[in-house]
């Protein structure tokens, strides 16, 4: 019973994502899809557009066959952190053989050669590094000019395919081999989103030393960080009301999340045609007005930042001295989560670090004393699997993670006490404190609160297996 993974947001669900899952299933012959999905909060310092319930059926209609929930320690997280606490978590179940990603690249050589250059010369790049972060460079683009500085010396030779990618500001300036031994296929790798993200996945399988192998699939459409949605050539925005959802090939019909998610909040109907037709029926419920943004939770963050600002930040999770600093000093300048992160952006410090960190306070995530710099440092193996939802014809992949995975797989919250360690539930009362807060801003007013202690995961009768 061969089992495929996939470590995802789906903020939102997208053609993209169907593609992934179909392609994924085809060409690895994997007979079950395992997400690992985010909660209420995500990567990039921001909560989803909906709730981890919302999303999971989402992803169950979409084809994944099991949805578990990746901590929000991890979740909220840089690249590297995100892939290793995901990773550690995947490891632990004993089921999966193969992970999933899409890539700018499509080159799964290249990935695996890249990975093993950054976990070789770990120490060296780490130095080469430093001078990139403190002449302003962000960290993709000063690890990509340690290592060409480092392949520039004759270090590693990759060849590879010419791979060509939509740059952010930050990589722009990022010095290229013109090298004939595909070394600058190795720096393309460092330079585009997807790729990075890719790239962490395989330096955490490689450093656990893990069965899980790595697939990529060679991203298609829009680029990650296009903000609209890129209509097809005859000009339309959406199918026509008698047409069905597009063919999952079509990739003029591939959106970006970023898109997708502007989309949403002006008028939900846009995105019809941009995702499944199952994830379109969902969407159609939704008013502009509930979906979720960072602004809904401007009052929060201020009241946090305002109640700690004595005390400075530096206890954060990614904080440091030099930042917490720089929120004291502009809170009186204060008027909301976006337009402050945009106040205290520098070179040196991205809107996403800046957003995660906000975020990291408004959710009160500081370490822990008990786990100290093991917490800081994400270097904790995940200690628990919590499910959200799954198909009820997913009951073999269900009856393997049972038999064979390391951790407790948790479906009942009430069942968490007599499964885990204090140590343990202080991490599990993390994620359940995050969805209560995005539960707070969530709901409409007078309408009661969802009480996560009593959430059961979610079902889909799926009679089509």
């Amino acid at each position: 019973m061969k089992t495929a993974a996939i470590i995802a947001e789906y903020n939102p669900f997208h053609n993209g994502h169907r593609y992934q899952i179909k392609k994924t299933r085809q060409e690895t012959g994997a007979a079950f899809f395992l997400a690992l999905m985010s909660g209420d909060f995500v990567q990039r310092g921001a909560p989803a557009f909906a709730d981890k319930y919302t999303r999971t059926r989402m992803a169950l209609l979409g084809g994944a066959d099991v949805v578990i929930e990746l901590p929000a320690l991890y979740a909220l997280s840089s690249a590297e952190y995100f892939a290793q606490g995901a990773v550690s978590l995947l490891e632990r179940l004993n089921t999966v053989d193969v992970l999933s990603f899409g890539s700018e690249s499509g080159n799964l050589t290249l990935f695996e050669r890249c990975a093993r250059i950054l976990v070789e010369n770990q120490g060296e790049i780490n130095r080469r590094t430093g001078p990139g972060l403190k002449g302003g460079l962000s960290f993709p683009a000063a690890r990509a000019k340690a290592v060409a500085e480092l392949l520039s010396m004759g270090g590693a030779h990759v060849r590879g395919e010419d791979v060509a990618c939509k740059e952010s500001p930050d990589t722009r300036s990022t010095p290229r081999s013109k090298s004939e031994d595909g070394s600058d296929d190795i720096l393309s790798i460092l330079s585009c989103p997807n790729n990075i993200l890719g790239l962490e996945y395989c330096k955490a399988l490689a450093t656990a030393n893990s069965r899980i192998r790595p697939f990529t699939l060679k991203r298609k459409g829009c680029g990650y960080h296009d903000p609209t949605l890129i209509l097809p050539e005859d000009g339309s925005c959406a199918l026509p009301e008698n047409a069905s959802s597009a063919p999952p090939e079509d990739t003029s019909r591939f959106a970006s999340a970023s898109a997708l998610r502007n989309a949403l909040s002006r008028d939900p109907a846009a995105c019809r045609g941009f995702v499944p037709d199952e994830i379109f029926e969902q969407f159609s419920c939704l008013r502009s007005s509930s979906i979720v943004t960072e602004e809904d939770f401007s009052g929060l963050l201020h009241y946090r930042l305002l109640a700690e600002q004595d005390a400075g930040f530096s206890d954060y999770l990614d904080c440091t001295p030099a930042l917490s600093d720089k929120i004291r000093r502009h809170l009186p300048l204060y008027t909301g989560f976006s337009s402050f992160c945009h106040l205290l952006k520098s070179r040196e410090l991205t809107y996403t670090r800046i957003s995660r960190v906000l975020i990291h306070i408004l959710l009160n995530m500081k370490t822990p004393e008990a786990f100290g710099e093991d917490f800081r440092s994400r270097s904790l193996p995940a200690p628990y699997a919590r499910l959200l939802g799954f198909k009820k014809s997913a009951a073999p992949l269900l009856s393997s993670l049972g038999k064979n995975s390391s951790i407790p797989l948790i479906s009942k919250l009430a069942d968490a006490k007599r499964l885990l360690p204090e140590d343990d539930l202080r991490m599990l009362r993390q994620d359940i404190y995050c969805a209560e807060v995005f539960e707070s801003v969530r709901r409409r007013p007078g309408a009661p609160m969802r009480n996560e202690w009593k959430q059961s995961p979610i079902v889909l009768d799926d009679s089509s297996r």
